[in-house]
């Protein structure tokens, strides 16, 4: 069954089971409710087939035969070899009666290694302005270097501002989604927050998966992940760009780490992500903006303070969904939470709640933005000394 209709089968299920009224279900899917009466109309009388389309598993009204394809093939080869397809394809009609469409045959010749691609000059580049205003927009990206001389590659998280060249950074073992959001926790702990990141397309930062169907009756018309829902939390615009070029204030910097950081660290015997993290906070990043840095063209700064309530802990953190069950438990990754009696708010099970991890380890669990009191336990129920 294709994907389409596996969805629309879960929904007319749901609403069978009187879980969804078909007017919700008509909204999920996207067709108006008369369209969704027919349809779950005929679900209840044929069940889960009749909802795959008829010519399933027919061949196409516009398939091409074999035998057709290796006459044009060989017609080309011998007439008119070194000819553009639609010029191609027009003889071919005029003079053999072989009908093809010329983007068909252009297919099929590249296929047969009868025809090469043009190769396109390059695009025309114009350089990009710099941003007028220090925290306009920032540039992120991740350096995979042999940082320590040691022939083990580790990441250099660079974060650099568009306007100013004010840049920061720590080290991890890889491009996390951790450490980006300690580089991001620390840039607005110093400065603000900014109007928007400038970064790539990696799946860190960017994500094509559509919501689910329980996300979509949640309210959730887009999915992010950690680190965009983190910045979307924020207000922050996240702006991908198509190519490394476009990142070019942060791959030059990049550069610039590769030559004089390493040495630096060689220098004062700095082995590990850990020290190297020290080093930068205490002392590296303000030699390195006091020299590369430079007076942006507005002196306004776009950076905004964090709103009176938010705790920036609470905001940067992994977040997931989980259900309350019968017992007064949360589970996640293997751990088990048991849920006080006493709280602030009513809870029961069934309840959803959201469990952070901040960046120090500590887990929080919420319900409406209410902090719930817990203790961790072993799967036997015995609380576990030292949890929160």
């Amino acid at each position: 069954m294709e994907k389409k209709a596996l969805k629309r089968c879960k929904i007319l299920e749901m609403v069978k089971m009187k879980q969804l009224t078909q007017v919700k279900a008509a909204k999920l899917l996207g067709i108006s409710k008369r369209q969704m009466i027919r349809i779950y109309k005929k679900y209840l009388e044929g069940g889960e087939e009749c909802l795959n389309h008829g010519l399933i598993g027919k061949p196409g009204n516009h398939k091409i035969e074999a035998g057709f394809k290796m006459k044009v093939i060989e017609c080309y080869r011998d007439n008119y070899k070194g000819y553009g397809s639609t010029f191609a394809s027009e003889l071919i009609y005029e003079n053999y009666g072989l009908k093809v469409n010329p983007q068909t045959l252009r297919l099929w010749l590249l296929k047969e290694g009868l025809w090469e691609r043009k190769k396109k000059m390059p695009k025309h580049r114009y350089k990009r302005p710099r941003k007028e205003y220090f925290g306009e927009m920032i540039q992120m990206d991740g350096s995979i270097h042999d940082w320590f001389g040691d022939g083990k590659k580790c990441c250099l998280m660079n974060m650099v501002d568009d306007a100013t060249n004010t840049s920061f950074g720590l080290f991890d073992k890889g491009e996390t989604t951790e450490i980006a959001l300690k580089c991001l926790y620390f840039w607005i702990e110093k400065y603000g927050i900014p109007c928007a990141i400038y970064t790539d397309y990696r799946n860190l930062y960017y994500t094509k998966r559509e919501p689910t169907i329980e996300e979509q009756l949640d309210g959730e018309e887009k999915v992010f992940t950690e680190f965009g829902r983190v910045c979307n939390e924020l207000g922050i615009e996240m702006i991908y760009a198509n190519s490394p070029q476009a990142k070019g204030r942060v791959e030059r910097h990049n550069g610039i780490h590769q030559d004089r950081l390493i040495k630096l660290l060689s220098l004062k015997g700095i082995k590990d992500c850990e020290q190297a993290n020290n080093y930068l906070k205490s002392e590296y990043w303000d030699k390195h903006n006091k020299k590369f840095s430079k007076k942006a063209i507005s002196d306004e700064d776009m950076h905004v303070p964090l709103e009176k309530g938010q705790n920036l802990n609470e905001i940067i953190s992994f977040c997931s969904k989980r259900k309350i069950s019968r017992d007064y438990i949360v589970r996640k990754e293997n751990k088990i939470y048991q849920l006080v009696k006493e709280q602030k708010i009513n809870i029961c099970p069934g309840n959803k709640v959201l469990v952070k991890t901040w960046l120090d380890g500590s887990v929080h669990i919420y319900k409406d933005k209410v902090e719930l009191k817990f203790y961790e336990v072993d799967e036997n129920g015995h609380k576990i000394p030292f949890s929160n």
